[in-house]
């Protein structure tokens, strides 16, 4: 699934991870740990006629299309910034720096849902995908 270049994977899951609030990154495989590997290092040695892999730096994705092995990356997420803390901020109203403080009910952790919406939005480029793919049959 997904195209060499504009629709890569990548690109599209990426794009779709973007759209979840408080997302600050994506890091797919090895991610940034790959830069310092070497490509002896880095290439995942196919092990049989199914295409699977010993290891599976490259995330289940070659050239921008899915291989058949697990899609695994990586998403850092901010934490909330609606604290039950007093906070400066710039007040436009009084045109200074005042405190403000969030008063009533407000997720004290999003890191705990955030699973569950990154699998789901990840479902749904992939399932977008197989459509893709289905259309040329």
């Amino acid at each position: 699934l997904g195209e060499p270049f504009f629709d890569s994977a990548e690109a599209l899951i990426a794009h779709m991870i973007f759209a979840v609030p408080a997302t600050r990154g994506i890091e797919f495989g090895s991610g940034f740990a790959s830069a310092s590997m070497k490509g002896s290092e880095h290439n995942d040695c196919i092990t049989d006629s199914q295409g699977k892999t010993a290891t599976n730096f490259a995330s289940g994705i070659n050239g921008g299309i899915t291989n058949g092995n697990d899609i695994v990356f990586r998403v850092p997420i901010k934490p909330t910034s609606s604290i039950g803390l007093p906070q400066n901020t710039y007040n436009f109203k009084e045109k200074s720096v005042s405190t403000l403080l969030i008063e009533g009910r407000h997720d004290v952790c999003i890191a705990i849902r955030i699973p569950v919406v990154i699998e789901c939005a990840t479902a749904i480029v992939l399932a977008d995908l197989m459509l893709c793919e289905n259309r040329y049959r």
